[in-house]
């Protein structure tokens, strides 16, 4: 980037903010603060030909991932990273589709991170390498294009397409169960018969072959249409970039 780039944290732990800030700015990287909130960060910041960065943390993903749907709304010309727990695949791709640009791991070393955020500020987009794991595994015989492998091309039902609206969710069979008020014997019949017409070998190839295709992970309402917070989440593969 062209411009002067200044790094922001926002977290609610004071502890993890300061460390963060020790970490980058022993890195190099210019930190201007560390904020609970985005609406105490000063209006001066990001002017006069500054580019703000966002480093995004909470105490769960999906407070994190509020975060930075906020941000990206506040703040539509920052680059937003989203500092992350589990990383999986289907919070990962949410977050793209919030506008972050980077989804790092909090157990990524202090290296790696400033030179992740670094990466980040050249216009590269950067994902845990556990997901670069999870694509590298996927069946090759699978066709990624638009016009094959068709979700209503596949023949499964709706009881299962609901199933597969879970596993995008990350949703351990338990709770699936309990949400669609059948067994867990049942719910794992049912994913064998996913996998085994998708033609993939875990739960996590199943909810990226789904994503692919533009499945959301919120249930469809009674009268048949999405809920209105549910977006579609970006086509893999995304353009990746890893350090890690």
């Amino acid at each position: 980037m062209s411009n002067q780039l200044q790094v922001i944290i926002v977290t609610q732990n004071e502890i993890e903010g300061e460390g963060l800030r020790r970490i980058l700015t022993e890195r190099s990287l210019d930190v201007v603060g560390v904020f609970r909130n985005l609406a105490d960060i000063p209006l001066e910041t990001g002017s006069h030909g500054v580019n703000n960065l966002l480093v995004m943390a909470s105490s769960s993903d999906e407070a994190t991932l509020e975060m930075c749907r906020e941000a990206h709304i506040l703040q539509d010309e920052a680059l937003i990273v989203m500092l992350g727990h589990d990383c999986e695949c289907a919070m990962v791709a949410q977050a793209f589709q919030a506008g972050v640009a980077g989804y790092i791991g909090k157990d990524t070393s202090c290296a790696s991170l400033a030179a992740m955020i670094n990466l980040v500020a050249l216009g590269e987009k950067i994902v845990p390498s556990r997901i670069i794991f999870e694509l590298a595994g996927l069946d090759t015989n699978l066709r990624w294009n638009d016009n094959d492998g068709r979700i209503e091309d596949v023949k499964m039902s709706d009881r299962e397409v609901e199933i597969l609206r879970g596993l995008i969710r990350g949703e351990p069979n338990k709770i699936i169960s309990r949400r669609l008020n059948i067994t867990e014997a049942t719910v794992k019949v049912h994913v064998k018969s996913i996998l085994r017409k998708l033609h993939v070998v875990n739960r996590t190839q199943a909810a990226i072959w789904a994503l692919s295709r533009g499945l959301l992970g919120e249930p469809v309402q009674q009268n048949g249409e999405q809920s209105p917070c549910a977006a579609v989440v970006p086509r893999f593969p995304l353009r990746l970039a890893d350090v890690a």
